[in-house]
């Protein structure tokens, strides 16, 4: 190679000859390069710059994004019936001081998640899952929990604008009406409405009614993953749009063409939680419940796949023929190589159990695989037992951002209303959707930000948030979960379905606040329903967050035909492009959060700015590192992006992740990364199967996390295969240590006497984590932990008190891929205490590894001590000069930090000091297991994390440390960890026991 960084072909043969690492980090570190070794001869890699800060103004427009700047004064709590309730006078039901949980919903695409906002004196603070929910059952998504702080977002809309300058409702509705007069006349000629997906049924019905006061509205629908493809391939299939539901519970096998039931998205909450539970049930009857997964590029579902192929997109096309082949009793085509001995063993674990195996694609699928899928589900009897089909989740019957443009390129579009979409950012470059947009004569935009399409509008008027609206949406299996607001609007924003009331032929069935409220009654009240029962009814709902058995019911489906043939193969020497939303900022309409845009992505770890990801084999012919800025090219357009060598990639696939290269001046987000929705085609949105890739002759460093510490030698990760010798830690074994025995035994090996000590600890289960970093999320949320910023990361100061670890084993082409959050140890023995000079860090009676913050000076010392290196030194003083007014998001029961101070994780220190209080109230009687979770706990969508107190036999994580894949990570150092870990699964070696 002739790039700077390590030699590809050097590292093949190291790793092929056995003489590699079994587990590594990153390609410098399995090399070993100068620059990795320089990096790892100090704890700290900025130390050369530590006397400088951050640019001025990056620094405010960051303060800004952590916290919120104005408007907060407007906290105030609202009541059930929609009233905003004032503190001179005590409200009814709300404490001063006392946390209170409102259920209601966070939309993802349109889609909705159950979620419970815990808000104190009507400041919402924290989102957690709502455990009564049927899709989320008390799992979020790092959407979710970023909520909160979109709420409070500084950057976000804050008034009504004309031309670009400020006005107000009164003066927009004065304008609009003379035109609305003009749309009655000709049945709504030339009206055109653009939304996002819309699975709201009161939103829904609102449309309907415009519609049927307009007969001439034309409605669009703009969405960033379509599932056009995903209804056509049904259509092909049954001859009819359906949405297809898997059923992990009764299946023995799965197999995922590029499959992303556990990628960030609408569905990763529940179908997550599926997933694993019959992982975990299999597990029990002795089995493993096998996942084949093929995909052109990386994610969370083939990362965690017991078996992956990297394979192009047209290759998919060819496996899903070749498995159709088989489940028919027919033979393969494809006859060798990797994709060869990947379908042989995938085809085999089909086949040996039809009726109990599933096939599923992803969104990104062509119609054409979609359909094959559901034949192949069909020949294998799959279909009704491990494969469900119900009506589709989304409305339908909206045309798309297509015949928008070709309509208003056509000047047939008076009036266009754009509705909680950013179309000038978001469209397909090939669009020109600007350009069109500018012949339209009366444009409005209504949206949570002021973003690049409002600076086209003639009107920009403000959303409101999700937390502070009401209405309703559908969860991916059809639950109608309600939304209600947890603190009265913040900017006077008002909901989409108050935005669209405006636009009606009746007059709005109420005014001002409580508008919002009698829309979605209106929509849920049956005909003749008696008031008080609807009331009672309505109330329930209200409490639950949800209307309870209001899941879409499965429907029989008939085949109706054929399936298309597979597209040729391509020449070896053509490239593709493939676009995924980013996993932290998705479609850029968060990308202004900071604790969004400072989540490390799960496989790169790459913070502040996306990559173009190209493979292994890629990188060798084209003579790239990772860095190198490399333009991609197609069809007349081009992006300039820094490419990242990842293992596990396609060999000729690049990809191009969305939510980057945002041009509004002054926010957070301009400037970070590339715009990949320029070079994004309409008709393919998903994949351009033929792209130039050169070297521009100039590089980047990307700002990474996943060297923040390494291996070194060190079995950080076990795997345990299935019907194999344990690889957990012997039982029992307490190895003799200088430091005194701590009050509690504390490993579960002892049974809780009376008045023993509580001990608390945490297992986590590698198998169940899939990296989505809500966990990471969730612990920021709750303590306070401060975004730093693109420049402090490159620095190493990166504050997050828990990491997500990502591994590889094996080759470079189709490595197998490993997460592992590491929080604080909590250990027995802990190093840090050792080494502090002031009893900064120190243990207290239930064996929690506390931080005494106002006893630290800063020494660092206990970082350097640790060997797990999860303690944090604040460098900058994030917080000190912002005045009360903008700290309103933090949690008040979480000590806010000076700069010169360690920190680090403290088990949720508060949440166990109100399980204490409880306790005491209720006659000090013990503490319930379960009764305490941790906010990482409680975030996690497949519940890979267990808590609670060890010195209890019959509690929940004293079970899991008895689990033979128990392990503490370097036991070997005898610090006694009270965090430990479950290893993470594979396929036993015995002739049948996989699936």
């Amino acid at each position: 190679m002739t790039g700077s960084g390590p030699d590809l072909a050097q590292l093949r043969r190291h790793l092929a000859a056995g003489s590699g690492p079994a587990f590594w980090r990153s390609l410098d570190a399995l090399a070993e390069t100068p620059a990795f070794r320089a990096y790892l001869a100090t704890a700290f890699p900025g130390a050369l710059s530590l006397a400088r800060g951050p640019e001025r103004r990056g620094f405010l427009k960051l303060m800004a994004a952590s916290f919120a700047m104005a408007g907060l004064s407007a906290c105030e709590p609202v009541d059930g019936r929609g009233r905003e309730v004032p503190y001179v006078a005590q409200p009814e039901r709300i404490v001063a001081g006392a946390p209170l949980a409102y259920a209601t919903c966070a939309l993802f695409d349109g889609f909705a998640n159950g979620i419970l906002v815990t808000t104190r004196d009507g400041r919402p603070l924290k989102v957690e899952g709502n455990p009564e929910h049927p899709w989320s059952r008390g799992g979020t998504d790092v959407m979710a929990q970023a909520s909160v702080l979109g709420l409070y977002d500084p950057f976000r809309s804050q008034a009504v604008r004309n031309l670009g300058r400020p006005s107000a409702w009164a003066a927009f509705r004065a304008a609009l009406l003379p035109r609305l007069a003009a749309l009655r006349t000709s049945a709504g000629a030339g009206f055109h409405l653009l939304t996002g997906p819309v699975t709201s049924p009161s939103l829904a019905a609102e449309i309907a009614r415009l519609r049927a006061a307009y007969p001439g509205l034309r409605w669009h629908v703009l969405e960033t993953v379509p599932r056009d493809n995903l209804y056509a391939g049904a259509r092909q299939a049954y001859g009819r749009p359906l949405e297809t539901q898997a059923r992990f519970a009764a299946a023995h096998a799965i197999v995922a063409l590029d499959g992303d039931f556990l990628d960030a998205g609408p569905g990763q909450v529940g179908l997550s939680r599926r997933w694993i539970e019959a992982r975990r049930a299999a597990l029990a009857e002795g089995r493993l419940l096998t996942l084949h997964a093929a995909a052109p590029t990386p994610g969370l579902t083939s990362v965690k796949a017991d078996h992956t192929l990297a394979a192009g997109s047209d290759a998919i096309a060819r496996l899903g023929q070749d498995l159709l082949r088989l489940a028919e009793g027919g033979r393969a085509e494809i006859t060798d190589g990797p994709m060869a001995a990947w379908l042989a063993r995938a085809g085999a674990a089909l086949e040996a159990n039809r009726g109990r195996s599933l096939v599923t694609a992803g969104l990104a699928q062509p119609a054409a695989v979609h359909a094959l899928v559901h034949r192949i589900n069909g020949a294998l009897g799959n279909t009704g037992a491990t494969v469900l089909h119900t009506a589709p989740v989304p409305v339908l019957g909206a045309e798309t951002l297509t015949d928008l443009r070709d309509a208003m390129a056509a000047g047939r579009v008076g009036t266009l209303l754009m509705l909680g979409v950013n179309p000038v950012y978001a469209a397909p470059g090939d669009l020109a959707f600007a350009e069109h947009l500018a012949r339209v004569p009366f444009k409005i935009h209504a949206a949570t930000y002021a973003d690049e399409t409002a600076a086209h509008a003639d009107w920009h008027l403000p959303l409101a948030h999700p937390l502070e609206s009401w209405g309703d949406a559908r969860a991916l299996d059809g639950t109608v979960g309600l939304i209600q607001p947890t603190v009265a609007p913040l900017y006077g924003g008002r909901s989409a379905h108050e935005i669209l009331s405006l636009f009606g032929a009746e007059i709005p069935v109420a005014e001002g606040p409580e508008q919002g409220l009698a829309l979605l009654k209106r929509q849920w009240r049956g005909p003749g329903e008696d008031e008080a029962a609807f009331e009672a009814r309505f109330g329930e709902a209200l409490r639950l967050g949800f209307l309870p058995d209001s899941a879409l019911e499965p429907e029989a489906v008939t085949p109706t035909g054929g399936v298309a043939a597979p597209p040729e193969a391509r020449p070896d020497a053509r490239i593709e492009a493939v676009f995924r939303p980013d996993p932290c900022v998705w479609d850029g309409a968060s990308a202004d959060l900071g604790w969004l845009q400072e989540l490390p992505k799960p496989l790169t770890k790459v913070v502040w700015e996306n990559v173009v990801a190209v493979s292994p084999a890629l990188a060798e012919r084209l003579h790239l590192a990772t860095g190198d800025i490399v333009a991609v090219e197609a069809n007349g357009r081009r992006i300039e992006g820094a490419a990242w060598i990842l293992p596990g990639q396609a060999e000729r696939t690049v990809t191009l992740t969305l939510g980057y290269g945002r041009r509004v001046p002054d926010h957070l987000a301009h400037g970070l990364g590339y715009d990949a929705n320029a070079l994004r085609p309409g008709a393919t949105p998903d994949r351009l199967p033929d792209v130039t890739v050169t070297k521009t002759g100039r590089t980047a460093k990307p700002v990474t996390t996943q060297d923040l510490g390494t291996m070194a030698g060190h079995d950080f990760v076990r795997v345990q295969p299935v019907g194999a010798p344990s690889v957990g830690d012997a039982p029992g074994v307490v190895v003799p240590s200088f430091y005194a025995e701590p009050p509690s035994a504390g490993r579960g090996e002892a049974s809780a006497g009376a008045g023993k000590a509580r001990a608390w600890g945490m297992v986590i289960d590698l198998d169940a984590c899939i990296g989505c970093n809500a966990c990471l999320t969730a612990c920021q949320s709750e303590n306070n932990i401060p975004v730093v910023g693109r420049e402090e990361v490159a620095r190493g100061r990166w504050m997050n008190w828990l990491r997500v670890d990502r591994y590889y084993a094996g080759g470079l082409d189709a490595p197998e891929t490993h997460f592992q959050p590491v929080p604080c140890m909590h250990c027995e023995s802990a190093p840090c205490e050792l080494g502090c000079p002031v009893e900064a860090t120190v243990h207290d009676s239930e064996g929690l590894n506390l931080q005494v913050y106002n006893r630290c000076i800063g020494t660092r010392t206990c970082q350097s001590y640790c060997p797990y290196k999860v303690r944090r030194f604040n460098f900058l003083d994030y917080t000190g000069e912002m005045a009360p007014v903008e700290q309103q998001q933090r949690n008040p029961e979480v000590s806010v930090r000076a700069r010169g101070v360690m920190e680090k994780c403290t088990y949720c220190l508060q949440r166990i000091a109100n399980a204490r209080i409880d306790s005491a109230k209720a006659a000090h009687a013990p503490i319930p297991d379960g009764a305490v979770e941790t906010a990482c706990q409680g975030a996690c969508p497949t519940r890979a994390i267990v808590f609670g107190d060890l010195s209890d036999d019959a509690s929940r994580v004293a079970a899991a440390r008895r689990d033979p894949r128990n392990y503490a990570l370097l036991g070997e150092l005898n610090t006694r960890p009270r965090t430990t870990y479950l290893a993470s699964l594979a396929p036993g070696a015995e002739p049948g026991r996989e699936g």
